[in-house]
């Protein structure tokens, strides 16, 4: 599956980082995890740390996929608002749900403090603007009463706040504190060469033809024709684990992003360089770097076709510029990088992180606009359900939820 264009930001940025080893033998483990990128690192370092023999294994280069084309916003807040959530799937899975997106920004913050030059966090708020004055009553309000119910700090701002904070007129928002951001490749590629170190296995360029689940154990067989037995099978390469499936549960999506030139100024370009996204759907979303450049996203179409997404590209690049330039006239956006992609959404906007079919078959995929922060909520259930641990969290992303 093509699920980016040539070439994103972050893989031109850091380059060719790490080499790993391609399977060449037959291999025996307790626990394999399908898919190289950010989620299979987090994953992997959250059964590794609880003693678990893994192996971890790409198709492509490690980070190659999904990752190196991730605009990685951390966010507590996910695609659907919380009061829209609570409507769909009851006011305790839609609480729990941001709580574990606000706990894994958390965990990420510690895991990267470790190393703060080799994971590109930096902590951030968040600001949810209404697009249009309706969106004030229809969702900024609403959104706001039942995250502050919901026990989040959050602060409403009016149209004069918002100016005054941002320099661009919006009716209303919604600025929460805890946000972040992280160089997506740059951590994965961190995080499973430490793993590697550590005596975990790590192959790259291996593909999965086949796998048969049994009684006690998952048979599998890669392209090359070498056999993998485990006892446990997570499935962890992104949007591409919809291919494992024998029905569709995501909805395939184009997605563009731009990031600038780095921009001559040493202070921040707004209130706090905060993580800036809509009311409106697709939305317009924008972070800065660390290397002072501002990057941003959305323009999102509804189809997955590689050679229509990136004939798209020359106008959305140009689309994503104006759009920038709508909201702050006075900042000269050049782009240096355009890049588009491919991402999956569910029709509740949560993942699916469990079993579908088979016990020691298990999947974490659909994450929509909080693929990391999901991840982090992801490793640590699959952990509880490979330990046989009694947790609610457990069903919350459940398939047959």
């Amino acid at each position: 599956m093509n699920l980016h264009s040539d070439y994103p930001y972050w893989m031109i940025r850091e380059g060719f980082k790490n080499a790993f080893p391609t399977l060449c033998e037959p291999l025996k483990t307790d626990v394999l995890i399908v898919g190289g990128g950010i989620s299979g690192a987090l994953i992997g370092q959250r059964l590794h740390r609880a003693g678990m023999d893994i192996t971890i294994l790409d198709k492509r280069h490690i980070g190659f996929g999904s990752t190196s084309a991730s605009t990685a916003m951390l966010q507590y807040e996910i695609d659907t608002p919380l009061f829209r959530l609570m409507e769909m799937r009851g006011e305790r899975a839609a609480i729990r749900s941001y709580e574990l997106c606000a706990e894994a920004i958390g965990k990420i913050g510690k895991l990267a403090s470790k190393v703060p030059e080799k994971s590109g966090f930096e902590a951030h708020p968040s600001l949810f603007y209404a697009s249009t004055k309706k969106d004030v009553k229809e969702i900024i309000e609403p959104e706001y009463k039942a995250r502050k119910a919901a026990g989040f700090k959050v602060k409403m701002l009016d149209e004069a706040a918002v100016e005054s904070k941002f320099g661009f007129r919006a009716p209303a928002a919604i600025l929460s504190e805890l946000a972040a951001h992280v160089n997506p490749y740059q951590l994965t590629q961190y995080l499973l060469k430490k793993l590697q170190k550590d005596g975990v296995r790590i192959f790259d360029l291996t593909e999965v033809e086949s796998w048969q689940p049994l009684k006690k154990s998952v048979e599998l067989r890669t392209t090359q024709g070498h056999s993998i037995t485990a006892k446990f099978l997570i499935v962890a390469c992104g949007y591409e684990s919809q291919n494992y499936l024998p029905k569709d549960v995501t909805q395939l999506n184009s997605t563009y992003a731009i990031v600038s030139k780095p921009m001559e100024t040493t202070k921040n370009f707004w209130y706090k360089n905060a993580l800036i996204w809509e009311t409106k759907h697709p939305y317009l979303y924008i972070r800065t770097t660390r290397d002072n450049r501002i990057l941003v996203g959305g323009r999102d179409e509804p189809f997955y076709n590689p050679e229509k997404r990136d004939a798209l590209l020359p106008r959305k690049h140009k689309q994503l510029e104006a759009d920038f330039q709508k909201l702050f006239p006075n900042l000269l956006y050049q782009t240096d990088f355009a890049w588009a992609g491919t991402f999956g959404e569910t029709k509740d906007g949560l993942p699916y992180i469990g079993s579908y079919n088979h016990p020691r078959t298990l999947f974490a995929m659909g994450y929509g606009g909080n693929g990391i922060t999901f991840s982090v909520a992801a490793a640590d259930i699959l952990h509880d359900i490979i330990m046989g641990k009694k947790s609610s969290d457990i069903g919350l992303f459940a398939f047959d939820r």
